[in-house]
């Protein structure tokens, strides 16, 4: 029996080994400064899909005993179709994310790497200077970094947090046209702390917003 399930567990090694790889290949290291975790959450996600495979592949014996499918060839085949159905939205998912993080989005995001600074004073952080708006937009994706204005340029930030605590530090400064109005707030509710605040500089608004939670 076992000798006979072995093919059905190495399609279904075959599959995690490939979905493992794919996952390697978006996670650049752009997305793993960012979101450190996200290799250990998704592969945990692989292997409960490997799990599913595993089950889908035994229930589906019992459907090719009734059709009488005797074929290994046919049975193979069946058991790979299967397998792909049920990891489709992976496959869908990591391919589509390597052609935007290694594609389309190549270049921005070697231009953030190298305009990130060292951060070994903090414990857990990032820090940038001089990006673009495009840049600090591509940042957002992956972390929850508030929006900005369109116009904005020559931005730069600061965040530190405490790890898995909510608590944290972030402050972010840019350039804005003269001509753009700009709200300035003074926020306090509990221990979340909000405000923007903005002065001239030459020709341009530089606006600063900083908030924390302690």
């Amino acid at each position: 029996m076992i000798r006979k399930s072995i093919k059905y567990f190495i399609i279904a090694l075959c599959n995690l080994v490939t979905l493992s790889i794919l996952l390697a290949i978006w996670t650049d290291s752009t997305e793993l400064t960012f979101n450190e975790w996200i290799r250990p959450i998704e592969f945990v996600k692989i292997l409960g899909i490997s799990i599913l495979v595993i089950i889908g592949m035994g229930l589906s014996i019992l459907f090719y005993r009734k059709l009488k499918v005797n074929s290994i060839k046919k049975r193979i085949r069946l058991s790979i179709l299967l397998t792909l159905l049920i990891s489709s939205f992976f496959y869908f998912d990591y391919t589509k994310r390597i052609y935007q993080n290694r594609i389309i989005n190549r270049e921005i995001r070697e231009s953030i790497n190298q305009k990130m600074e060292s951060t070994d004073y903090l414990t857990f952080g990032t820090k940038a200077d001089n990006l673009t708006f495009d840049e600090y937009r591509e940042i957002t994706k992956i972390n929850w970094f508030p929006e900005i204005p369109n116009e904005s340029d020559s931005i730069s930030y600061y965040y530190s947090h405490d790890g898995f605590l909510p608590d944290y530090v972030f402050q972010v400064s840019y350039n804005l046209p003269l001509n753009i109005k700009i709200d300035t707030i003074t926020t306090l509710d509990g221990d979340f702390y909000k405000s923007i605040k903005t002065e001239i500089i030459g020709n341009k608004h530089r606006v600063t917003q900083y908030e924390y939670l302690k």
